[in-house]
């Protein structure tokens, strides 16, 4: 049972996420600022952190800090309200896993947390093998499947780790990241659906998704990994085959009255956690590299 950190100094917001959390029977603490949580960490350290980002004490930002420094292998999901925004950004950049917007809690929390978790969950061990490679080209090709992209996120995050390219703090975040590009791919690229139906209250996106998946010809369609890995970094190369965009049409999802729209949400978390992020001409390519950390 995983055990969730809820930090909040407001007891109205702490109630309201531990409300969802344990709905899925997950264990919930509290805290009311940072310094409280570190302590707390100290002591029994959590599955997973989730914070409010002003705060009294030690915000939020300077948390995300500390537990990266300290608890790299410690996921921490931000919980962002308006007004906060450019803290926000400023949390991913440092190290934070994912972020929720108060308002979407009970839609997005737990789903988000589960996220964080499974690409928390790598397997420690190494194979001493691939330690003595130095370039290696891989590809996978993926269906349209409901979470099929999930294994291939966990074998990546297993070589990034090999390689010794990142840490366990980077290694959760470009879970993250590459979640979201498999997504893009499968759900907006292959099946071509409207990111806008996800508020629809009534579940019409999962209901388009789902009928797509059976339908021809968005059934037949597959998406392209390449990797490549060698000392240096990762380069990794997703391409769906469905019609593609037009990427200069994209809205810049670090501008701060941007951050709490779900159509680009994904990209944000993309763009923030990976070194360099490239589209092709068509929109259905992206290109995302992760130099080794230094």
């Amino acid at each position: 049972m995983a055990t969730v950190l809820i930090v909040d100094d407001n007891p109205i917001d702490r109630r309201r996420a531990a409300g969802v959390v344990e709905k899925v029977g997950m264990k919930i603490c509290f805290a009311e600022h940072g310094k409280e949580a570190l302590e707390i960490i100290a002591r029994e350290p959590p599955d997973v952190v989730l914070t409010d980002l002003l705060m009294p004490e030690m915000d939020g930002l300077e948390l995300v800090e500390r537990i990266k420094q300290d608890y790299p292998a410690t996921p921490v999901i931000l919980m962002t309200a308006h007004g906060s925004e450019e803290i926000a950004v400023k949390a991913l950049r440092t190290g934070a896993a994912n972020y929720v917007p108060k308002g979407n809690l009970s839609r997005d929390l737990v789903h988000t947390i589960r996220e964080v978790l499974t690409a928390a969950s790598i397997k420690r061990d190494e194979q001493r093998a691939l330690a003595c490679l130095r370039q290696a080209e891989l590809y996978f090709t993926l269906g349209v499947e409901n979470s099929g992209h999930e294994p291939l996120v966990g074998f990546l995050q297993g070589q990034l780790r090999t390689w010794r390219l990142c840490g366990d703090a980077d290694l959760i975040r470009i879970g993250t990241a590459l979640h979201e590009a498999f997504v893009n791919a499968v759900e907006h690229g292959n099946l071509e659906l409207d990111s806008d139906l996800r508020n629809d209250p009534d579940g019409a996106y999962q209901r388009m998704a789902e009928a797509r998946r059976l339908e021809s010809p968005y059934r037949d369609r597959k998406v392209q990994v390449r990797a490549h890995l060698d000392r240096d970094e990762v380069r990794i190369i997703i391409r769906d085959e469905g019609p593609g965009f037009d990427p200069s049409c994209l809205p810049d999802p670090t501008v701060p009255e941007n951050i709490g729209k779900i159509s680009g949400r994904g990209l944000l978390l993309i763009r923030t956690f990976m070194d360099d992020v490239r589209f092709n001409e068509t929109g259905n390519e992206i290109v995302l590299v992760k130099k080794k950390a230094t």
